[in-house]
């Protein structure tokens, strides 16, 4: 009875040591409290250019050569010696990597993460962790150095937030994504508050026309408005504003009217083109050297079946059939995208648009999913839905363009199925 009662203490003493370890990993350490010093992490841009803008609260200039600003705790980036900011202003830190100057060694996701900015001492004085941003959007602090952050639609870099942000657009949605002739255009788009939010328009032209404008009505959440059906060929243009109670104001495209949303209305009939053969988990079969070594990336094989030459630059391919403009393949290098007759063209899916063009900004998925082709208006070209795949094996047509599909456990990229 003694030997079982100590072997039972034996056992809950060994789990409460265990127990105790685990509750001081010091893996498990939480990141320490801030210890404001009077300089804040004011404001962020995340969305191409990335920036971080530091505001310095205090009534005299402040040397920061010696601090640091950094993403991951891992890799802090220095800022030089002399550095310094005056009295109630701002300095900004371009993150592009280049690790030199007001230039640091990271760059920022659009998707969100946390800045940190430490003194000299390795103190940690601020942290900022920011949302997803779209391009066109910052998120900082409102007014200067405050408590209250938010996105804004209009960056205010290196200068005064001012006391309250620009309304934000967040998303825009266009129904239907590929308009026919005809056929009235519903355009929604959501913000990421309302809060001080004067209005909203939407400013839209046919065919090189004059703009005109229509006050976008809030309809089940969504600032919704019409754009009128056209009978003809032409490319229908439109921007979104979005003005504050401040009087300030923030567009979709960020740069509008310089850049600006689109549809075309077109009648050309589509080329004869296949999804042919696609690669969605390369680990050893058919490298991508266009990086200078051997990456194994997923590809699409596109096969040309008609009898004349087609350049798909302007048509774009995607993985999601919901999203047919989802990639625009390049149009500035017809040498590159051209197919002739009766040949094929490999377009890697290797997410890495920067390294040609013919990268995709998307890699495909070997659980499965959409993979097609599509005009420089968005009609279908031609598309296909696979389900789950195998390693290093692709997945083609029979032979060229059959409507029969088979696995090819050695793949033929750029070459016939036949």
């Amino acid at each position: 009875m003694i030997s079982r009662l100590f072997r039972s203490w034996l056992v809950l003493a060994l789990m409460a040591g265990v127990l105790q370890f685990q509750a001081c990993d010091p893996l498990e350490e939480e990141t320490p409290p801030v210890t404001e010093e009077g300089l804040f992490i004011n404001e962020i841009y995340a969305s191409g250019e990335d920036w971080v803008e530091i505001y310095n609260n205090l009534e005299t200039s402040i040397n920061i050569g010696g601090y640091f600003i950094y993403d991951k705790p891992s890799s802090k980036y220095t800022i030089p010696a002399g550095t310094t900011i005056p009295a109630k202003g701002f300095i900004v830190f371009l993150c592009n990597d280049l690790g030199t100057g007001l230039n640091t060694n990271f760059k920022l996701t659009s998707a969100g993460e946390t800045v940190y900015l430490e003194n000299a001492n390795n103190i940690l004085i601020d942290r900022v962790e920011f949302p997803a941003l779209s391009a066109g959007q910052s998120y900082g602090r409102y007014p200067d150095g405050s408590s209250n952050l938010a996105i804004s639609g209009t960056p205010t870099q290196g200068t005064s937030n001012g006391g309250n942000q620009t309304p934000a657009i967040l998303s825009t949605i266009r129904e239907p994504i590929v308009p026919g002739f005809d056929q009235t255009v519903t355009i929604k788009c959501t913000l990421v508050s309302t809060q001080g939010l004067a209005g909203v328009k939407i400013y839209y032209r046919f065919n090189g026309g004059s703009y005109a404008s229509a006050t976008m009505t809030l309809q089940s959440g969504l600032y919704t408005a019409t754009l009128p059906a056209q009978s003809v060929v032409g490319k229908m243009e439109y921007y979104l504003e979005a003005e504050g109670t401040n009087g300030l104001k923030s567009y979709e495209p960020a740069t509008a009217p310089n850049k600006v949303l689109s549809y075309l209305l077109n009648t050309d009939e589509l080329p004869v083109l296949y999804i042919n053969e696609f690669l969605a988990s390369n680990s050893s079969c058919c490298p991508d050297n266009s990086s200078g070594s051997a990456e194994y990336d997923d590809w699409i094989e596109i096969y040309n079946a008609g009898s004349v030459a087609v350049n798909i630059g302007g048509m774009y391919v995607s993985d999601n059939k919901s999203n047919p403009f989802k990639h625009k393949i390049p149009d500035d290098q017809p040498a590159l995208t051209t197919i002739p007759a009766g040949g094929f063209l490999l377009i890697w899916a290797d997410n890495q648009p920067e390294q040609g063009a013919l990268h995709a900004d998307f890699a495909l998925s070997a659980a499965g999913e959409d993979v097609g082709i599509y005009y420089i208006d968005g009609r279908t070209i031609n598309d296909y839905t696979f389900g789950a795949q195998s390693e290093n094996i692709s997945w083609g047509r029979t032979t060229n363009g059959a409507a029969t599909w088979k696995s090819f456990s050695t793949p033929t990229p750029g070459q016939s199925n036949n």
